[in-house]
């Protein structure tokens, strides 16, 4: 496995009320989280003991998270972050772990 969990690319597919094709999107450590748990009920996903991981997990659908060296990831749109359409994807990735580690609400 190798383990690449800064996702960054363009939406190819979605579901529901997600971001339309063509959008410019990221995506950090987490894919999924059961969504029910008092963590989850609280925005604390990160806490979640049945969070799902961008690489080394069990996605919903059975399938193993491969992350970002997949050509393809599903990911719920919880975990998405849009990019703005001027910025560069390779200027996004580092956001998505180095700079997301030292934010906080």
């Amino acid at each position: 496995m190798v383990p690449g969990h800064e996702i960054v690319g363009e939406v190819t597919e979605v579901g529901g009320k997600v971001t339309k094709v063509g959008d410019k999107v990221g995506v950090g450590c987490l894919v999924g989280a059961c969504h029910s748990c008092d963590n989850c009920v609280n925005n604390l996903e990160n806490y979640c003991p049945k969070w799902i991981l961008t690489y080394n997990s069990i996605n919903t659908d059975g399938t193993i998270t491969h992350g970002g060296y997949s050509d393809h990831t599903f990911t719920n749109q919880r975990y998405i972050v849009r990019f703005p359409d001027n910025m560069p994807l390779d200027a996004g990735a580092p956001l998505l772990c180095a700079g997301i580690t030292v934010y906080s609400l």
